[in-house]
Parts: structure tokens; C-alpha cells; sequence
């Protein structure tokens, strides 16, 4: 059995993820950890390019930390604020949100769906 340590600067088994608006591609996936029971937590790295992502309000809340980059956050109708490394950003279940990411970003996300 091997210890389940990992780098989240690693770019080992990235998978696509959501394309920057008006692009095919632009964001990278890792998961890291999944409770194992139905509708159970994720722990995932997301990696994305310079662009604007925009969500829609999900079926989830999602709470990350920002490792690299740095970016132009917002919620809704809240006003945007520049994240960067350290930033703790928590997104409450239905409410819409934009990246728009301004230099390599990386970010640690814990997601917990919500049926």
C-alpha cells in the first residue's frame, strides 16, 4: 500500500475541463480524493490559461484555494475582486460566478455536490 501524498503543482493526469469563453479549451482537471458514499465530496487541482470562465449556479458548493495566478473574481451580482495565492473563495450552491483569469492559475477545490 503506498501513502496517498500529492503535489498539486504536478501536471500529472490533467484532463480537460471548461473551455475560456469564445475558446475550445483553456482549463485542466486533477482529482485528487472522492468520499467514496453517493453524492460525496471532491477534492480536485483545476488549472486554467488566461481567459473568462463564466458558471452558471450549480447543483454544488465549492470552497478552493487559490496556489498560482491570479484573477478577477465575482458572484453574482457582487462586485469583482482580484484574487491570488492564499485567497480562500467559497461559492454557496445556485449562485453564479466568472473567473477571469489573468496569469497561470492553479487552484485546490473542495466540491460537495448537492442533489
Amino acid at each position: 500500500m503506498s501513502m496517498p501524498i500529492y503535489n498539486i503543482a504536478d501536471d500529472i493526469d490533467l484532463t480537460p475541463a471548461m473551455p475560456a469563453e469564445g475558446r475550445d479549451g483553456g482549463s485542466y482537471r486533477r482529482p485528487i480524493w472522492q468520499d467514496p458514499v453517493e453524492n460525496g465530496t471532491i477534492v480536485a487541482v483545476w488549472k486554467a490559461e488566461p481567459g473568462i470562465y463564466n458558471y452558471p449556479g450549480r447543483d454544488l458548493e465549492e470552497t478552493f484555494v487559490v496556489v498560482e495566478g491570479e484573477a478577477i473574481y465575482s458572484q453574482a451580482e457582487e462586485t469583482p475582486v482580484k484574487i491570488g495565492p492564499g485567497t480562500i473563495v467559497s461559492i454557496a450552491k445556485g449562485v453564479p460566478s466568472r473567473l477571469e483569469i489573468l496569469s497561470p492559475f492553479r487552484k485546490l477545490a473542495t466540491v460537495i455536490p448537492k442533489p
